[in-house]
């Protein structure tokens, strides 16, 4: 599948951060801030075209990290820049090739990848 047909198609990615390991669930849907006690952040990962001519998901968001203080006992805040970018395996194989293996009549944009403000940015 090429670049163009796969942004056509691709649903965002939802991701939740959090300091609490993964365990199974009951397949019920609920505010995992709520629920979940080490609970972060979220963001969205859009569909998009890298540099590279490969293709994935991207977004990034600024997130509040607590640390906690071993001499104090307190906690710390730090702030953290998290960047995600999830490319499809071989897609970069399919650079300029449509869902038919017709060239794409879109070029592609390079500085779309080069823009601070992605998916998700509060």
């Amino acid at each position: 599948m090429g670049a163009t047909a796969f942004k056509s198609r691709a649903l965002p990615l939802h991701i939740n951060l959090t300091h609490t390991p993964p365990v199974a669930g009951n397949g019920e849907t609920t505010d995992i801030a709520q629920v979940d006690p080490g609970f972060i952040g979220s963001t969205a990962l859009v569909p998009s075209t890298f540099n590279t001519g490969s293709y994935g998901w991207k977004g990034n968001k600024r997130i509040t990290v607590e640390l906690l203080n071993s001499e104090s006992g307190g906690k710390e805040k730090v702030q953290v820049m998290l960047t995600i970018n999830a490319t499809v395996l071989g897609s970069k194989n399919a650079k300029g090739e449509d869902a038919e293996g017709n060239a794409d009549a879109e070029p592609s944009n390079p500085t779309e990848d080069e823009d601070e403000k992605g998916a998700g940015e509060d």
